[in-house]
C-alpha cells in the first residue's frame, strides 16, 4: 500500500482549513481596518464653540424688519433658490455672497448702502443657508451693465474661487472683506474661536472620497460660535460637502487666477483673520490686488458697521 496516496486527502483537507483560517483572519483584519475611518467619523464629531460676542455685537445693528421680502427662482437641478433685490440703477449691479454660517439677511446694512450710493444689490442665500442662489448661471452683462461680486469672510473665500475660476469674466469687478482663507498665514487658528473643526473626520472623509466613496459627505465636520437665538436663521455647523462647496480652499491657484479688477477689504481689530497679512500674501503670490486695512474694524463690521461702509461702498462702486 502506497503510504502517500492514503494521506494526501488528509493533507489537502488540512490545507484547506488553513486557507479557511487565513481568509477569514485576513477579512477580519480588512473588516477591523475598514471599521477605523467609520469610528473616527463616528465619534469626531464638531462641538459648538460658544457665541462669539464680538460676532453678535456687530450684526445687531442689522433690523432684520427692514429687509425686503426674498425672491426665489429655480436652479438647473430643480431646487427652489433665494435671494433679496435692493433696487437702483440698472446698469450697477452688485452681487453680495455672505459668510460663514449666513445668511444673506447678514448682507442687509451693506446692501441698503450700496442702493443709497445708486447701485442695484442682490444679495444671495447661498444653498444650504435657507435658499440659496448659483451666480454661475448668469448670462452675459447687458450693455453698458457693469457687475461686481463681493463677498464677505467665508463668502470672500468663496468669490475667490469664483473669481479664479472658469466663470471669473461675469464679473466686472470684485470685492473680497475679510476673506477667510484656511490654512494661509492670514488665518487665525480656529477663526479666532469662530469654528469648530473635526480635523479627522474632515481629513477622513477626504480619503474616503478619493477612494470614490462618498456615503459620509453629509456628515457635520465644522460648528459656528453663532447665537443660538432662531430669529438670525444661522447654518450652526458645515457638512462635508457644504464645507467644500463654500469657502477659500487652493485660494492660491485662484488667486493667480483672477482676470479682473479686484480688492481687499479687512479691519485692523478683525479677531478672525490678521489684517497685516494678506498684503505680504498677495505679493508673494504675486497678485496686484490692493489691500485696504480699515482701522478700528472687526470683522463683521466690514458689513455693518457705519465707520466701515465709506470704505467699502467705494471699493465697490470704483470703475477700472
Amino acid at each position: 500500500m502506497n503510504p502517500n496516496k492514503s494521506s494526501s486527502p488528509n493533507v489537502s483537507a488540512a490545507e484547506r482549513r488553513r486557507t479557511k483560517a487565513t481568509l477569514a483572519g485576513l477579512f477580519g483584519l480588512l473588516l477591523m481596518v475598514a471599521m477605523i475611518p467609520v469610528g473616527v467619523i463616528a465619534f469626531d464629531a464638531p462641538t459648538s464653540p460658544p457665541a462669539m460676542v464680538s460676532m453678535a455685537r456687530s450684526l445687531d445693528r442689522i433690523n432684520v424688519g427692514d429687509v425686503p421680502a426674498p425672491r426665489q427662482f429655480r436652479a438647473r437641478d430643480g431646487a427652489s433658490l433665494q435671494y433679496y433685490v435692493y433696487p437702483a440703477a440698472p446698469d450697477r449691479v452688485a452681487v453680495l455672497v455672505h459668510g460663514s454660517a449666513g445668511p444673506g439677511t447678514s448682507m442687509h446694512v451693506l446692501a441698503e448702502a450700496l442702493r443709497a450710493a445708486g447701485l442695484t444689490a442682490y444679495v444671495l442665500d447661498i444653498r444650504g443657508h435657507g435658499g440659496s442662489g448659483r451666480v454661475a448661471q448668469l448670462g452675459p452683462a447687458g450693455s453698458g451693465e457693469t457687475r461686481t461680486l463681493v463677498g464677505f469672510s467665508a463668502g470672500a473665500g468663496f468669490s475667490i474661487r469664483f473669481a479664479g475660476g472658469p466663470y471669473g469674466l461675469l464679473f466686472d469687478r470684485y470685492v473680497f472683506l475679510a476673506p477667510i482663507l484656511p490654512g494661509a498665514p492670514t488665518w487665525r487658528p480656529n477663526a479666532g474661536g469662530w469654528t469648530n473643526i473635526a480635523l479627522p473626520r474632515i481629513v477622513t472623509i477626504a480619503w474616503l472620497d478619493r477612494l470614490g466613496i462618498h456615503w459620509f459627505d453629509g456628515f457635520d465636520v465644522i460648528s459656528y460660535a453663532v447665537s443660538r437665538d432662531p430669529s438670525r436663521d444661522t447654518t450652526a455647523s458645515y457638512s462635508y460637502r457644504l464645507s467644500v462647496n463654500f469657502g477659500g480652499r487652493g485660494y492660491e491657484t485662484y488667486l493667480k487666477n483672477i482676470r479682473r479688477p479686484a480688492a481687499v477689504l479687512v479691519g485692523d481689530a478683525d479677531e478672525q483673520v490678521v489684517a497685516d497679512q494678506f498684503a505680504p500674501l498677495l505679493q508673494r503670490l504675486g497678485v496686484n490686488i490692493p489691500v485696504t486695512i480699515v482701522p478700528d474694524m472687526k470683522h463683521a463690521d466690514m458689513i455693518a458697521a457705519p465707520a466701515a461702509l465709506p470704505a467699502v461702498v467705494r471699493a465697490i462702486s470704483a470703475q477700472e
